[in-house]
């Protein structure tokens, strides 16, 4: 039912300029309109790696705009309204990276009582490099998530490689690495210790029969 609303406020916006309707609504009630506008709330959540066509796609976001009063209807531009998914008393849309604007209007006063800009940052594809491995992103922004700069991936591997050497972290991942092979090889032994004991108490056993054995046979040899 939101729905067929939101598609009758975008004709009317198309056809005509507010600026040229008079509001129904007093500039008390406009207020509380304003006020309520403020608490609107959207987040979005970046969905990862998804395939288009056949192609992955790393710029889409899960936007959700929630506390919408009841008399307000959202027209996001440039997309039309009927672009969104109304769920749980909240409107759902997929969008890609870029500035966006959610016009908020009153279907009561005929006017628009809001705007509200929302930037979907940048994916930063480099963040998937191998070279980012280990890197802290708040220490060193071009292996972060997003990044809204242009780097050509030459200067990004100048830039990673430098970083790497300045903090010895080629070092401190083999040293972890040699770390991580001596635990498992402690946590091994101390998990299975009984076998072991019981294992290298029958090779000495073997051995020392092969051994008992050999000298006796010496000693015949002798005699």
């Amino acid at each position: 039912m939101r729905k067929i609303k939101c598609l009758i406020l975008i004709a009317i916006v198309t056809c005509l300029d507010f600026s040229c309707v008079r509001a129904q609504c007093s500039d008390e009630e406009i207020e509380t309109l304003k006020k309520e506008a403020s608490k609107i709330k959207i987040t979005y959540e970046h969905l990862g790696v998804i395939k288009e066509n056949n192609v992955e796609v790393h710029n889409k976001f899960l936007v959700v705009t929630s506390n919408i009063y009841d008399d307000f209807y959202i027209h996001l531009s440039p997309f039309a309204t009927e672009d969104f998914i109304e769920e749980d008393d909240s409107l759902k849309i997929n969008l890609t990276t870029g500035t966006w604007h959610y016009q908020v209007f009153s279907s009561k006063c005929g006017i628009k009582i809001s705007d509200i800009e929302v930037n979907l940052p940048r994916f930063n594809i480099y963040s998937l490099d191998p070279l980012c491995e280990g890197i802290d992103d708040e220490e060193f922004p071009l292996c972060g998530k997003y990044y809204k700069y242009d780097v050509d991936y030459e200067t990004f591997e100048k830039k990673v490689t430098s970083y790497r050497l300045q903090n010895n972290l080629d070092n401190q991942e083999k040293k972890q690495e040699d770390e991580s092979i001596l635990n498992k090889v402690l946590s091994f032994i101390s998990e299975y210790k009984i076998f072991l004991l019981i294992t290298l108490g029958v090779i000495l056993l073997i051995i020392s029969i092969i051994l008992i054995t050999s000298k006796d046979k010496k000693r015949k040899i002798l005699k």
